[in-house]
């Protein structure tokens, strides 16, 4: 059946027939395994590939990432398990913001009949799905502390190999296909980031991870781990600064302050608080002699003045450059969001809409998730994504204080430290409803979430009995 609804599609339109052809070739080879033993696999599988991106995707289908397909085999792996009678549960720790969630996407699909791009809604709606899919998937997989460490250990391998192919940029000068130029690289590229198409989403996927590194060595006793940690926190900071990505630094700020907060408001927590200020001290040492056009890390002179704040500041009033087109685009979306009495313009019509503007500002992406998400969504789109990261952020800051196994106090602490650096760090990519960064961090937290619910569930059975 599934090679002939491939066969048939393909007549109309040969690379979705090839893309479904290939989905229908995995499920058969896939249909005697069981769902339960195939899904943490998949899953696992999905969250690197989709950091990979387009870059996983075959030649003649640039469309048909590797993450498509395998998102894709799981939902039809989970339709299929729960059409059979399966049970599928959610584990304490999940239902909040899980539910959230849900209703988020619900408004989002409910937007789609007053927005004038149809074709556009249902794409952003379609990316909210697969991406908050994945996210769940991620919370559900993170039940049991084993399954957490190959997903955390698989996605330092990502890292790793983002990192390698960042070092052969710097050292040939050479770049991805995927690299996109911005207006900063009228003179030639620079920067680093062709794994993520360009410097920012680069450089903000590194303030996303750098939480994960700098909580090592305050969390674990293990030397290794310590060395990791350091050693991680310093490549990611050097590699922020050769992106040239001021949002990235920015949020790399917040993470080192938000680090020396939150490990000094855990009384269990503040002798090492010395390990946090060493971490900090790192981070200044390595950024700002740097940023001042000086330093272990030597930037050409078109990044010392990308990095520079006052070139920012001065666009925004002149409105020109990076700066006027940013400061632009803020007004004009919140004046959608006005001309629509806070309903918002419907699942992603914000791009057609800013496109279809008298004093078009030449950039169509609002760069500004939370705008985004308001003039999309309007308030409520806004209010159902504030109450899900503030749930996400205050759980798992209080979980960080409260708990005993480390596991579980290093995901807690870590994704709430990223959680903080993303308020800023959101800025950077020009539109984060498929950037899976992100999403994989909502997945850690979520699952982070389960894991602390389940420990303690373990911890106080015995004095049950």
């Amino acid at each position: 059946m599934g090679a002939a609804l491939a066969g048939a599609v393909a007549v109309v339109q040969p690379l979705a027939g090839l893309g479904l052809a290939v989905v229908a070739l995995i499920a058969t080879l896939l249909r005697d395994v069981p769902v339960r033993r195939m899904a943490p696999v998949l899953v696992v599988l999905a969250a690197v590939a989709a950091i990979g991106g387009p870059n996983l995707a075959a030649p003649p289908a640039p469309w048909l990432f590797l993450f498509r397909i395998l998102i894709v085999l799981l939902g039809i792996g989970v339709v299929g398990y729960l059409l059979m009678d399966g049970r599928l549960t959610l584990p304490a720790g999940l239902p909040r913001p899980a539910g959230i969630l849900a209703f988020w996407f619900l408004w989002t699909a409910l937007s789609i009949g007053w927005s004038q791009d149809l074709v556009a809604a249902v794409r952003w709606t379609s990316f909210m799905g697969m991406m908050g899919g994945l996210a769940i998937a991620i919370a559900l997989i993170c039940r049991t502390p084993r399954r957490a460490r190959v997903l955390l250990w698989s996605l330092m391998g990502a890292f790793v190999v983002a990192v390698l192919i960042a070092v052969a940029e710097v050292a040939t000068g050479l770049h991805l296909p995927s690299f996109r130029a911005g207006s900063e690289n009228a003179g030639g590229l620079i920067g680093v980031g062709s794994l993520f198409g360009n410097q920012n989403n680069f450089a903000t996927f590194l303030s996303l991870s750098l939480p994960y590194f700098a909580v090592l060595p305050i969390v674990f006793r293990d030397v290794r781990l310590k060395v990791i940690g350091f050693a991680g926190a310093s490549i990611v900071l050097v590699f922020i600064l050769l992106a040239g990505s001021k949002s990235g630094l920015l949020s790399a700020g917040l993470v080192v302050v938000g680090l020396l907060m939150l490990v000094g408001a855990d009384r269990r927590a503040r002798g090492r608080l010395l390990v946090a200020g060493a971490i900090a001290a790192l981070a200044v040492a390595l950024v700002v002699p740097s940023v001042l056009g000086g330093g272990v890390v030597e930037l050409d002179e078109r990044t010392v003045t990308k990095l520079d704040f006052n070139v920012l500041v001065t666009q925004f009033q002149t409105q020109q450059g990076s700066g006027g087109v940013r400061g632009a685009l803020l007004t004009d979306g919140l004046s959608m969001v006005n001309e629509t009495n806070g309903l918002g313009v419907g699942a992603g019509n914000a791009e057609a809409r800013v496109r279809a503007l008298t004093d078009f500002p030449g950039v169509a992406n609002l760069h500004n998730w939370w705008l985004e998400v308001l003039v999309n969504g309007g308030v409520v789109g806004l209010a159902l994504y504030g109450l899900f990261f503030l749930t996400l952020l205050r759980r798992q800051a209080r979980a960080s204080r409260t708990t005993r196994d480390p596991l579980v106090r290093y995901m807690t602490l870590a994704g709430a430290l990223a959680l903080i650096g993303w308020i800023v760090g959101s800025v950077g990519p020009s539109t984060a409803i498929h950037y899976a960064p992100m999403w994989i961090v909502f997945g850690l937290g979520m699952g982070a979430l389960v894991l602390d619910r389940r420990t303690r569930a373990t911890e106080e059975a015995p004095s049950a009995s």
